[in-house]
């Protein structure tokens, strides 16, 4: 296991290095009106995505205001770099265009041509710029989705419930105080009876969590029914136990293979991750299946399940459930990554019924490294559920 994990990461790694080596070079090409500066200015510049892999390390083993940061800086680099690597590549296509039929830029353009390596370099600056702005916006100004369900069941003193989804919080080095208490100051404006985390509620370690007292705004949420939140694949790469002792001092209720029965009402049910197995403080290397973990319920009462990750859907609506909520996608979180989950999942983002059973997967609040989100867009769901029986 971990022989194969080393070799994935590596490969990883000679990817990342080529890509920013390919940028590199070409930035370099066409920084020579910069003249004797430009070995300086790549020299900096180049110190970025060295920043991210040095961070990405160390803030596994260091818990500070510096580790966050570099974090957050060579977090920045990351989504730089993918639409660096679109323009550059576009570029690239052109001047071969240009070379197949027969016209060479240096040709082409003459004594332009330095002239206009000039202003192609200041564009692509300019629109990257302005689109890691929106990416900012779109990643810190989250909407607020309005979602109507009817479930066709009786839940016994409830004719419908305000239910408020959140998930893919990331909180942590990026994602700290001021970030969590406007969702928090978001949520509570909506009056939920009952909010649900679906995963990802940290980013990894625990330990930012404490120190910016995280734990003190999410015991601010305001929901009578209580805060349920299930295990992402993002708690299992940290101290998952000592993630969930914090938590559950603060009023999270975390849902690990088990089912609750809310006020004899409706259950709400949550699962394991799917990369379950490691730091899980249950019995088990593997969560249970649906069948196991519906089994004993009673089917004619509500059934609301959490699942991170929203794969095997048929499975979900055959087994009886009524309404599933998933996050885990970011739906790409940046164009063109969208186009890949779009493909990924039977649902990537958004509502879908499949039979008696209704799917809804959240696009998230937080981001995983860059702040930031171009496709997709940070999201508070609010779900008006209404039940009703009909004999």
């Amino acid at each position: 296991m971990k022989v194969s994990f080393i070799l994935v990461f590596s490969a990883i790694l000679l990817v990342y290095a080529g890509i920013n080596t390919y940028i590199l070079i070409r930035g370099w090409q066409a920084m020579e009106f910069l003249g004797s500066f430009r070995r300086l200015f790549i020299g900096v510049v180049a110190l970025l995505p060295a920043l991210f892999i040095a961070m990405f390390f160390m803030r596994r083993i260091f818990d500070n205001v510096l580790i966050d940061a570099g974090w957050t800086i060579g977090s920045e680099w990351v989504a730089m770099m993918l639409y660096f690597l679109i323009a550059v590549i576009a570029l690239d296509l052109l001047r071969f265009v240009l070379w197949a039929v027969g016209k060479s830029p240096v040709v082409l353009f003459g004594e332009h041509y330095r002239t206009v390596k000039f202003v192609l370099f200041l564009s692509v600056n300019i629109i990257v710029v302005v689109l890691l702005f929106i990416g900012h916006y779109k990643a810190t100004a989250p909407r607020i989705s309005k979602v109507d369900i009817n479930i066709e069941k009786e839940a016994s003193g409830y004719d419908s419930l305000n239910v408020v989804l959140i998930s893919d919080l990331h909180l942590g080095a990026i994602n700290g105080y001021n970030t969590l208490q406007r969702w928090v100051t978001a949520v509570n404006k909506l009056s939920p009876d009952m909010v649900l985390i679906a995963g990802d509620i940290v980013d990894d370690s625990p330990g930012p969590l404490k120190r910016k007292h995280l734990g003190e705004l999410l015991a601010e949420i305001n929901a009578p029914l209580g805060v349920y939140c299930i295990q992402g694949n993002h708690e299992l790469y940290g101290n998952f136990p000592r993630t969930l002792q914090y938590l559950q001092t603060h009023g999270i209720s975390f849902l690990l293979d088990t089912a609750m029965l809310v006020d004899n009402s409706f259950y709400v049910v949550g699962r394991l991750d799917r990369q379950a197995g490691r730091g899980v403080p249950v019995s088990g290397k593997h969560r249970k299946t649906l069948e196991e973990l519906l089994l004993g319920l009673d089917h004619n009462k509500p059934i609301i399940l959490l699942d991170h990750q929203p794969y095997e859907l048929g499975k979900t609506a055959a087994a009886g459930v009524d309404l599933q909520v998933s996050g885990h996608t970011h739906r790409g979180q940046m164009w063109p990554l969208t186009l890949i989950t779009k493909r990924v999942y039977e649902l990537d983002y958004g509502y879908l019924r499949k039979g008696n059973t209704h799917f809804y997967v959240t696009e998230g609040l937080g981001t995983w490294g860059p702040r930031v989100r171009i496709g997709s867009r940070s999201e508070i769901v609010q779900l008006k559920i209404k039940f009703r029986f009909e004999e």
